[in-house]
């Protein structure tokens, strides 16, 4: 196996890690917005917006893992995606006062970053292997 076989191994691996532990704090952050909406942690509302912005940064780290790990195009676009929608996702609440409706897909924004993770969690952690064609044994 070369070196370059093994970074790409490596990179698969850290991709598929990466999307999981970004499930793991979207799911984290969803519990803290339980907190901020039932007042259970007080008048403060911004905790959940807080940790966002201290786990956003593995949104471009998986759009930079699925390059070097030679990704399937769809899971590369996937990626991307969800780096779009999550950009997006912290800039929709700051328009809550002037296009309040705008704003409001803020929730539904949060379904498509989830489903996007998700999908991207439950890749296959290997790269797949080149097929034997020639069918010898």
């Amino acid at each position: 196996m070369s070196s370059g076989d093994r970074l790409t191994g490596y990179a698969r691996l850290a991709f598929v890690a990466t999307a999981r532990v970004f499930v793991v704090c979207l799911v984290i952050q969803l519990f803290l917005v339980g907190l901020d909406v039932f007042g259970v942690i007080g008048t403060e509302n911004g905790i959940h917006r807080e940790f966002a912005y201290a786990y956003g940064w593995l949104a471009p780290l998986l759009v930079l893992l699925a390059g070097v790990s030679q990704a399937p195009r769809r899971q590369v676009q996937l990626a991307a995606m969800l780096l779009v929608l999550f950009a997006v996702q912290t800039y929709l609440p700051s328009l809550a006062k002037e296009l309040p409706l705008l704003a409001a897909i803020h929730s539904v924004n949060a379904l498509a970053v989830f489903w996007l993770a998700l999908t991207l969690a439950r890749a296959p952690s290997r790269p797949v292997e080149p097929s034997n064609s020639s069918g010898g044994t």
